[in-house]
C-alpha cells in the first residue's frame, strides 16, 4: 500500500509472525561496517559467520544494522547483489533484518573534502574510544551541527538514488523485517534540519509499496516523559512517529523510564519496536527489559553481540568522569572478545529462554 499503514493493518502484519528479538550487530572484527567493503570482505566473513552462528544458537531472529549509502555509490548494483547475499547468510539461520538507511546520529561538522572515496585495506580504529573513532558522535559537542550528505545539494540525488536503489531491490524481499528509515532523527545538534529529508524519504519507500513496515523512532525525552502526559517529544521525533507504521524507539536510560516511556508510547495504539538499548552504566539490564520487551510482543532490539574494535563496551566519551556512575560495568555487548565467553551468563540464559518462546509473546492489551 503506497500510504502509512492504518493500526489495524499494522496489527495485523505484526500479529501474523513471531516476536522479534533481535540485535544490533557489527562484526567484532571491524569498526563501523567495513564487511561491506569489497577487499576486506572476505576476512570480514570468517568472522561474521561464527557469530551469526551464535545469533542462531541464542534464538535471535533479527539484525538491525546501518546500511551506508557509500557503498552504493562505490559500488553500484555490486553492492546491492552483497547485501543479497548477506540476506540469504541471514536467513540460512532463520534470521531477518532490519536495515537502518538514513541517519541523524552523525559525526560534527562538514568535513573540508565530503568525496566519496574508496577506502583500502582494514579500517583504521582507535583505542579507548566509544564506536573505535576518537571523532564521533558522542563526544558531548553542544554547539557544532552534524552534518550528512542530504545537506549537500551536490549529493542529495545520490541520496535519493540510494533510497530508490534499495526499495527497488529489496522492497518484496520477505528477508526485511522493518525499514528503518532514519536513525535518531534531530540528533548531533540537527533537531528539526532533517524534517524536509525525513518526509521525502518516507514518501519514496512508500511509492515502491514495500511489504515491511516503515519506522523512524524517538529517542531523546522531556523530564518525566511518560510520567507526567503532558510532555511532548521535539517536532522532528513527533514527525516521525506520525509517519511510521509501527512505534520504534531508543530507550538506554533505568526501567522507571523505560516502563514510562513504553506507557507513553502505547498511546499510539500501534505495534512498537525499541531498536536500540542495554546501558548497564546507566541501571539499563536484560534482565528487567527482555522480559517486558516479550509480554507486550515489542520487538527488541539491544546493542551489541561480541566485544570488538568498535569497542562498543566502553562508555559514550560524554558521560566518562560522572562520579556517581559505575564504569566497572560494560555499556553494550553480550560476549567477551573471544566470542564465547559472556559478559554475564544470566543474561544469555535469559535470551535464550524467551528467544525459545518467541511464539508465546503477547501484547493483546494494546491493541487498538
Amino acid at each position: 500500500m503506497k500510504r502509512r499503514w492504518t493500526p489495524e493493518e499494522a496489527w495485523q502484519w505484526w500479529d501474523a509472525r513471531p516476536w522479534i528479538m533481535g540485535i544490533n550487530y557489527v562484526p567484532s572484527c571491524t569498526p563501523g561496517l567495513s564487511i561491506w567493503q569489497r577487499d576486506t570482505r572476505e576476512d570480514a566473513l570468517k568472522v561474521v559467520r561464527p557469530e551469526l552462528d551464535l545469533l542462531q544458537e541464542l534464538g535471535f531472529n533479527s539484525v538491525r544494522m546501518f546500511i551506508g549509502m557509500n557503498w552504493w555509490v562505490l559500488d553500484g548494483d555490486a553492492h546491492l547483489d552483497f547485501l543479497d547475499e548477506f540476506l540469504d547468510e541471514l536467513k540460512k539461520r532463520g534470521i531477518g533484518m532490519m536495515p537502518v538507511i538514513g541517519n541523524d546520529c552523525v559525526n560534527f561538522g562538514r568535513p573540508k573534502d565530503p568525496t566519496i572515496r574508496r577506502p583500502v585495506g582494514p579500517q583504521k580504529f582507535d583505542l579507548g574510544y566509544h564506536s573505535g573513532h576518537a571523532n564521533s558522535p558522542f563526544t558531548g559537542e553542544k554547539e557544532e551541527v552534524g552534518w550528512t550528505y542530504w545537506d549537500e545539494e551536490e549529493y542529495r540525488g545520490l541520496c535519493i538514488g540510494y533510497l530508490e536503489a534499495m526499495f527497488r531491490r529489496f522492497g518484496q524481499d520477505p528477508r526485511i523485517d522493518i525499514w528503518d528509515i532514519w536513525n535518531e532523527p534531530g540528533n548531533s545538534n540537527r533537531h528539526g534540519l532533517s524534517i524536509p529529508y525525513l518526509k521525502q524519504s518516507f514518501e519514496i519507500a512508500r511509492s515502491y509499496d514495500p511489504i515491511a513496515p516503515l519506522t523512524a523512532g524517538c529517542w531523546r525525552y522531556p523530564p518525566n516523559y511518560g510520567i507526567d502526559m503532558r510532555q511532548q517529544l521535539e517536532e522532528i521525533e513527533r514527525v516521525a512517529i506520525d509517519l511510521s507504521d509501527i512505534v520504534s524507539f531508543h530507550q538506554y536510560s533505568n526501567f522507571r523510564d523505560v516502563q514510562a516511556t513504553v506507557a507513553m508510547l502505547e498511546r499510539e495504539k500501534r505495534p512498537m519496536a525499541n531498536t536500540e538499548w542495554l546501558h548497564r552504566i546507566f541501571d539499563n539490564f536484560v534482565q528487567d527489559n527482555l522480559p517486558l520487551y516479550f509480554e507486550k510482543k515489542i520487538a527488541s532490539y539491544h546493542w551489541g553481540l561480541v566485544a570488538g574494535n568498535s569497542q562498543h563496551y566502553l562508555p559514550w566519551e560524554d558521560i566518562r568522569g560522572r562520579k556517581e556512575l559505575d564504569y566497572t560495568r560494560w555499556q553494550h555487548d553480550i560476549f567477551r572478545h573471544d566470542g564465547k565467553t559472556p559478559y554475564d551468563p544470566e543474561e544469555i540464559a535469559l535470551f535464550k529462554s524467551l528467544g525459545a518462546r518467541k511464539n508465546e509473546a503477547g501484547g493483546k492489551e494494546v491493541r487498538p
